[in-house]
This record gives structure tokens, C-alpha cells and sequence, in this order.
């Protein structure tokens, strides 16, 4: 008898633990920033000359600046050094949202008085939740389409291209809040 040319199924989702560590990451995250939005948890406290919600982003966004780059390059150096690359990718990325929704929900809890423009910050915060988002996607591929096939191109080109979106948003936010 021979084998049959059939592949091995996928392994289930729920037995991947990657998948499940950062899925329950990400719920953490959310309700993090639930907090802060509603004033359970203060981030607003000085250390410095700037707010802790401030550091907590600034930190993001320099992982997000340095790392992205970094990583390119890496991946394409150290090919037999991926999966580590790719863990501290998603796990770095993960967390420098973290930081960044730790800035965000700091900035939407203050008095009105003191109320943010929320221009830069707002499209810098919508390019991170979609980073994350289709990141999650391409790499996980949690729901699949009704043929059972999923195209993962248009993700992963949607993911990459972002980053000199976030780019660009970054510098701006940083001239006009701090340099200005």
C-alpha cells in the first residue's frame, strides 16, 4: 500500500498554546484599557517632567520604531533563528500595544479641562489596533472563509505597509506635542 498524498491536518487552535497565551494577552489589554478609560487604574501621575501614560508610550513606540526594522533585517540574516524572531515580534509588538493603549486610554481619562487634541494620536492609535489585528490574523488564521480557504496576501500586505503609515504618524504626533 502507499500513503496517501493527503497532509496532515492543522492542529487545532485551541491546542496551540502561542495562540492561546496571546489571545488571553490581548483580553488583558482590552480590560487594562477599560480600567484606565474609566478612571479604575491612574496613569496620570507625573514621573518627571511627563506622565506615567506618557512614558508607557513613548516605551511603545520606540519598540515599535527600533523592532520593526530590526526584524526585517534579522529574519532575512538568521533564517534558522526565525521562530525566536517571530516570538519576540509577536509578544514585543503585543506588549508595546499594551504600553500604547496604556498612553491612549491615559489621554481619554483626563479632565476635560485638560482634555488632549486627539488628532495624531487617534490615527496613531487606530494604524496599532489594526497592526495588531491583522497580525493576529495572519499569523493565527482564527476564522476561515466559506470555501475553507483564506487568502492571507492581502493581510500580510496590509500588516506590512501599515508599519511606514505608523511611521510617518509618529514622527508628526512627536513634532507637533513635543517639538512645537
Amino acid at each position: 500500500m502507499t500513503k496517501s498524498s493527503k497532509t496532515e491536518p492543522k492542529q487545532s487552535l485551541l491546542k496551540n498554546k502561542s495562540f492561546i497565551v496571546e489571545t488571553i494577552y490581548i483580553i488583558i489589554i482590552i480590560i487594562i484599557t477599560i480600567l484606565i478609560f474609566l478612571d479604575f487604574i491612574d496613569t496620570g501621575f507625573f514621573l518627571g517632567s511627563l506622565r506615567f501614560s506618557h512614558w508607557m508610550g513613548i516605551i511603545g513606540a520606540l519598540f515599535i520604531m527600533f523592532f520593526a526594522p530590526l526584524f526585517y533585517f534579522m529574519k532575512r540574516r538568521f533564517p534558522k533563528r526565525y521562530n525566536i524572531l517571530m516570538n519576540i515580534h509577536i509578544f514585543g509588538f503585543t506588549t508595546s500595544f499594551l504600553f500604547v493603549s496604556i498612553h491612549f486610554a491615559g489621554q481619554l481619562s483626563r479632565p476635560l479641562q485638560f482634555y488632549p487634541d486627539l488628532g495624531a494620536g487617534l490615527a496613531l492609535y487606530i494604524i496599532v489596533v489594526v497592526l495588531v489585528g491583522t497580525g493576529y490574523l495572519f499569523r493565527y488564521h482564527p476564522f476561515k472563509s466559506k470555501s475553507g480557504k483564506i487568502s492571507p496576501h492581502f493581510n500580510r500586505a496590509l500588516h506590512v505597509s501599515l508599519i511606514s503609515g505608523l511611521y510617518i504618524v509618529i514622527i508628526v504626533h512627536v513634532v507637533l506635542n513635543f517639538l512645537m
